[in-house]
């Protein structure tokens, strides 16, 4: 047996289907496929049962899952002896919310070029609710997103912690400078889509404290969002950095809230049976890079 096709079979087994485990790998999924099939003959026993709609593993298939795991994850480490502390190679595709491109994503992918030269980042924009359904269907290595997963595959450690502040137009609130019943039930409120992390998050203080907005407009595109706040269109909740910046160049005011908003907590992601060395090196590359308090470079 060889290792491209113990790793054909541990992506096929992993992801969501043989195409995703096909894209993961950049093969085709024939190829994928005719690895498959010659470790199983090697083996003379069938890894999946194609009978029904979709592949499942055989009993055999199930009891080598773990052993390939092992065996590819020593040798990812046998590589890195090997190179001696080289770093990474392959492809590394992971999930990052917009917000996160805006600020900190940049920093990430310099930092990872300078300590793994040889490992193709594929960084993927989306909503947290989309990132953690791709991640556990194998699509993604690892994602950066809103709060905790409350799926059972995929495992979550805290990475940071954001700050969000209430804005609108200075002509839009004249002298009124805090959140109110009336104002929510009189003025639009901007948010983005309820997948996302800050929407989710703005959801919950409304209804703990009792509260509904009249009119809403949702957008996907933060700086949109600060667009649209800024031109009087309606009130919206941005991260301390990018208001910062906003107020400095005199587009919007903060509103007072009471309470505050709550913090959100943004964690590293990651799918509970990959033990691949590839994920502690960038958990370690986003910790040191995090930083959602940077102010957005469109505003």
């Amino acid at each position: 047996m060889t290792l491209k096709q113990l790793e054909a079979f541990y992506w096929a087994a992993s992801a969501a289907n043989f195409l995703v485990a096909a894209e993961r790998l950049h093969v085709s999924q024939s190829t994928l496929s005719k690895r498959i099939a010659e470790l199983e003959a090697h083996l003379r026993e069938p890894l999946f049962d194609r009978s029904g709609h979709r592949a499942v593993l055989t009993d055999a298939g199930e009891q080598l899952l773990p052993l390939a795991r092992r065996m590819l994850g020593l040798a990812d480490e046998m590589r890195s002896l090997a190179a001696g502390g080289a770093g990474l190679r392959g492809h590394c595709r992971f999930g990052v919310g917009e917000l996160a491109a805006l600020t900190w994503l940049p920093d990430l992918v310099a930092l990872t070029r300078s300590r793994h030269p040889e490992l193709v980042l594929e960084p993927q924009v989306d909503l947290g609710q989309a990132l953690e359904r791709r991640l556990e269907s194998g699509e993604l290595d690892f994602a950066v997103v809103a709060g905790y997963s409350s799926r059972g595959a995929i495992a979550s450690e805290a990475i940071a912690q954001v700050r969000f502040s209430w804005a609108a137009a200075p002509a839009l609130v004249g002298a009124q400078r805090a959140v109110s019943a009336r104002l929510l039930q009189d003025t639009a409120l901007v948010t983005m889509p309820p997948a996302a992390g800050p929407a989710r998050m703005l959801e919950h203080w409304l209804a703990v404290n009792n509260l509904e907005a009249g009119r809403r407009l949702t957008c996907n595109n933060l700086a949109a969002i600060a667009s649209l706040v800024a031109a009087g269109v309606g009130i919206g909740l941005f991260p301390n950095g990018w208001l910062r910046r906003m107020e400095e160049r005199g587009a919007v005011v903060e509103l007072r809230s009471r309470p505050a908003l709550p913090t959100l907590e943004y964690t590293f992601q990651w799918r509970r049976d990959d033990s691949r060395p590839l994920l502690a090196r960038m958990r370690e590359a986003v910790a040191a890079t995090v930083d959602f308090s940077k102010p957005s470079p469109l505003w």
